[in-house]
């Protein structure tokens, strides 16, 4: 079979790529040696002075504002705000793990999870039996529906308050559970 010089080079070329790409790093592996060998930099000189940076202490979510979340890597002003606003709508933050509910499009929120603390005494609980509908339907836990349950309860009861929500089982656990750090 004759073949042209153009696909002689394809032939060279692919078969080249598949080398690269398959046969390579599974030889590599298989000794266990990496392929660049790098040393590790050194921790500290010969004064004992470490050279690697402390790690920063962990920003409290609750009282942070945008510029103190600006610092972090990966956060800008538009995910601060994001953070921000959704602290607001919750009434604080009661885990750091919270910030997995807002969408980040292109932060990994996992990976910063340890820089975040949190302080559950500065969540601003309300009070169900003076809020109006819609501002409880704000609460981004709970869906018209659950609303509608609580609202229903309050005429039933004259009064509502999470110990009635919860004594008559007026929302599922799950749903109280979340809730209540949020209500009185």
């Amino acid at each position: 079979m004759f073949l042209r010089r153009s696909e002689k080079r394809g032939i060279i070329f692919l078969s080249v790529m598949i080398l690269a790409l398959f046969v390579l790093p599974l030889a590599s592996r298989e000794r266990e040696c990496p392929l660049f060998l790098l040393t590790p930099p050194a921790t500290s000189d010969t004064t004992g002075i470490s050279l690697t940076k402390p790690l920063p202490s962990p920003i409290e979510l609750n009282t942070a504002d945008s510029s103190t979340l600006v610092k972090i890597r990966g956060i800008g002003s538009y995910y601060a705000s994001k953070i921000i606003r959704y602290r607001e709508r919750l009434g604080g933050f009661h885990t750091p793990k919270q910030l997995k509910e807002i969408k980040f499009q292109y932060l990994n929120i996992d990976t910063l999870l340890a820089r975040f603390t949190v302080n559950p005494s500065l969540i601003r609980q309300k009070d169900l039996d003076t809020m109006t509908f819609k501002a409880v339907l704000k609460h981004p836990y709970l869906a018209y529906e659950d609303v509608q349950l609580i609202f229903n309860a309050k005429r039933k009861f004259g009064k509502i308050n999470f110990s009635i929500l919860n004594s008559e089982k007026i929302l599922p656990l799950y749903k109280l559970q979340k809730i209540k750090p949020y209500f009185k």
